[in-house]
């Protein structure tokens, strides 16, 4: 029963492992043309800093397929609503969407999203024409036929449904629900190159030189920039990325949610791990009554069996066991799952588990494992010699001995190894929650801000204030969690501008720093009129700009000198008015780079709301009724800041909550060895004990007697795998900029855990054994 339930578990620990790290592996495998489709994404250098985005400008795709023969196809994507969503209305029916894609009418050639109506070829090829997805087209039509009916469009254009598609498989890294035709967009009458807001996938023909197609785009796009790229070292180019390595292996940041291969590895680390602690109990017990099944071996040896057939029986015992223990897991992965999908936030395990490939691989590993761990028991069973075993000279082996002590210290070293690293991903995630980020995160409320909502904006502002539950309210191009504006900036001197630098920048307004609380170490805040100045002037030469201390060290100003400094910033020319105090404007893996704020009215997506009290759902009930009056064109949707922020933290979460779990399993399923191990130690030592008490030896010499050994293989254990968790974890702490140290703490508290689970697990079997009255255990023969 120990062996199965220990199997058990760790079969379907493993299972469920192994479904998400196939689903991670699988993503946009599921194209056609796979392998030959290709983003191509911007890289360029300025000022002798480089940066590396996921976006390219219109102009590339029609250059690529005018001069390269190896691209045979390509498609440009663009997601406006990510970050200003959509709002789409059919009669009474109007929600806000933050999944309306347009692409080029090679959508459909390029990838493989089967459509369930209209045609792949044409459905994209008209403006205003829009394909949905089977679920979205059910939420807006029901019942009906789509096909040819119109969907309202921000409150302006009428869309035609030209198809619908399957939904989106979860191992897809576009996700969308609409597709509008890229010929709807102002910018698919021209060809720029320097504004980059578009994702361009190529399909390569076949046995494309990607390094060769890269150098002679380059080539010919420094020439199309030539006049542009003037400062020494300057360049721009844009590099081809597979499809298949993007969610996993990107090294830039993406405008949707990507995994990492650093968390494939180390959840099938644990799986490994996990799925060898349960093997290791099999081994253990096994080979610990091999002195109980020594007669048996010897009786049927003189008898005439063969070491052949002995060694076919015990791995036949061993097969048994280990698909009891698989029936066990898929049991337990069954109920496991909607616990499992919640934490990993995708609904594809149910699906995957019970596939054919799925479950055959799994009897196939399970037979693997049967040999493996069945393999050392039975030809250590086997070898035993029936001449000394039935004269009663027979002694285990010494070997076998130390074979079981040094898997125990092996199991408990991954335990301890896995409470050490899952207590320092919790102190690493806390200490990111807590730590100050140079605004104010809580209480902030953020909803979309569209065309219609800025007409209204001054009143929308003025009755949020008065109703008494909204202390100020600001707008703002991004959100401060993650602001990836890409801009230059020059120092400018007379008419001459000096040699520039790559900074994030975006707009902002008046009400803005205060709002979130950012500090302004010299200079002051953007004023009204400076704002006035902007929108009024068409010479793009009357702007103000704020710039944090970063800028200031990379451009070499003087804190006292910086305010008043001529700057230019992508065609905007002003002065500098404020600098302000570092504050983290992008994840914490990142260091705080070089920040330009300035006023743009045009720019703004966002409304930030600083509620006053901490009665936050009468709040937002006070704000849905300003909004619907004042905005009715749009749903009253709307996050927080904070909870945006720990959103960006969501792998980390997961790796959190997983390792937490499996380590919790891998010291469940190491105690259930160790209480095998005991039982069976005490149940060799009845007539010891036996004796020993007659003799006059207390209940706790006892249990000291049958715990002592096994006390200290865990300590043995726990000076083994805290040196490797400390150095394992010291490495993945290494990906943050920001991060907390190791500590003293998780160290002393796992090896305290760890030690305390043990000795609490082998003195519960040992006090049994030592409350047993002596005389019926001495009298049995």
């Amino acid at each position: 029963m120990i062996n199965i339930a220990g199997l058990g578990l760790g079969l379907a620990a493993c299972l469920l492992l192994v479904t998400w790290i196939v689903h991670e592996l699988s993503y946009d495998k599921f194209h056609q043309q796979a392998a030959r489709i290709y983003r191509s994404s911007l890289e360029y250098s300025f000022g002798g800093q480089t940066a590396k985005t996921a976006v390219s400008p219109t102009a590339l795709l029609p250059t690529l397929e005018k001069n390269f023969a190896e691209v045979e196809a390509g498609v440009r994507l663009y997601n406006p609503s990510s970050w200003n969503p959509f709002i789409v209305r059919r009669g009474e029916t109007l929600f806000q969407e933050g999944k309306f894609f347009y692409a080029d009418s090679t959508f459909f050639k390029i990838f493989s999203f089967p459509l369930i109506a209209g045609n792949a070829t044409t459905a994209l090829t008209q403006p205003n024409s829009v394909v949905l997805t089977r679920t979205t087209a059910k939420k807006y039509f029901g019942e009906e036929d789509p096909m040819g009916k119109t969907l309202q469009v921000n409150n302006d254009k009428e869309y035609i449904v030209t198809g619908v598609m399957e939904d989106v498989p979860s191992n897809s890294l576009l996700q969308f629900d609409f597709v509008g035709s890229f010929a709807s967009l102002a910018a698919a009458k021209e060809q720029i190159w320097w504004s980059a807001n578009y994702q361009t996938f190529v399909l390569l023909a076949p046995g494309t030189n990607v390094r060769a197609l890269t150098d002679k785009t380059s080539e010919l796009v420094k020439k199309a920039l030539a006049s542009e790229l003037t400062n020494p070292g300057d360049y721009v180019k844009y590099n081809f990325f597979p499809l298949t390595d993007i969610y996993l292996r990107s090294d830039m940041n993406e405008n949707q949610p990507v995994g990492s291969i650093q968390y494939v590895y180390i959840f099938g680390v644990i799986a490994f791990l996990v799925l060898s602690i349960a093997c290791i109990n099999y081994v253990n017990l096994a080979t610990a009554r091999a002195a109980d099944r020594a007669k048996e071996v010897g009786i049927r040896k003189v008898i005439g069996a063969m070491r052949k057939q002995l060694f076919t029986q015990f791995i036949g015992e061993s097969i048994i066991i280990t698909l009891l223990a698989l029936a066990v897991a898929f049991l337990l992965s069954r109920l496991a799952l909607p616990a499992f999908e919640t934490i990993t936030g995708k609904s594809f395990a149910a699906k995957l588990l019970y596939s054919t490939p799925f479950v055959s691989a799994a009897v196939v590993m399970a037979l693997v494992i049967a040999f493996v761990a069945g393999a050392y028991p039975a030809l250590a069973i086997t070898s035993f010699k029936p001449v000394s075993v039935l004269k009663g000279n027979f002694k285990t082996s010494g070997k076998g001995v130390w074979l079981r002590k040094s898997l125990v210290v092996f199991q408990f070293c991954i335990s301890i190894m896995l409470i050490v690293g899952t207590m320092v991903v919790i102190r690493q995630l806390d200490y990111l929650q807590a730590k100050k980020l140079g605004y104010q995160k809580e209480n902030t409320v953020i909803l979309p801000l569209d065309h219609q909502t800025e007409k209204v904006f001054p009143a929308l502002k003025s009755e949020l204030l008065r109703s008494g539950v909204v202390a100020s309210v600001a707008r703002a191009t991004e959100s401060p969690i993650a602001i990836k504006g890409g801009y230059s900036i020059n120092l400018q001197q007379g008419s001459t501008n000096a040699q520039g630098m790559i900074v994030t920048a975006m707009a902002i307004d008046d009400e803005f720093i205060p709002t979130l609380g950012v500090t302004l170490i010299a200079g002051r805040n953007f004023t009204e009129a400076d704002m006035q100045k902007t929108k009024a002037d068409t010479t793009g030469n009357s702007y103000t700009f704020i710039v944090n201390e970063s800028t200031l060290h990379e451009l070499s100003l003087d804190m006292e000198k910086a305010v008043g400094t001529k700057v230019g910033l992508n065609g905007r020319n002003g002065e500098i008015i404020g600098v302000a105090k570092d504050f983290h404007f992008a994840p914490l893996h990142q260091k705080i780079s070089p920040l330009v704020l300035f006023t743009e009215e045009n720019q703004y997506s966002y409304i930030f709301a600083k509620l006053k009290g901490t009665d936050t759902p009468a709040a937002l009930a006070q704000m849905k009724k300003v909004c619907q009056t004042l905005t009715p064109h749009r749903p009253f949707e709307y996050t927080f800041l904070d909870q945006d922020y720990a959103a960006l933290y969501q792998n980390e979460q997961r790796m959190r909550t997983l390792s937490t779990t499996f380590a919790g399993l891998t010291v469940v399923i190491a105690c259930l060895g160790l209480l095998g191990l005991v039982s069976f130690s005490a149940a060799q030592k009845t007539k010891e004990i036996g004796i020993r008490k007659v003799l006059g030896a207390t209940a706790s010499s006892i249990v000291l007697l049958i715990t002592r050994d096994f006390t200290r293989l865990v300590l043995l254990a726990i000076v083994v795998g805290i040196p490797l968790a400390y150095w394992v974890m010291s490495q993945w702490l290494n990906d943050f900029a920001y991060k907390t140290d190791i500590g003293i703490w998780p160290i002393v508290t796992s090896a305290a855990m760890c030690l305390l689970i043990a000795y609490g697990t082998a003195a519960f079997q040992a006090i049994k054994a030592a409350l047993i009255n002596p005389a019926d255990t001495l009298r049995n023969e």
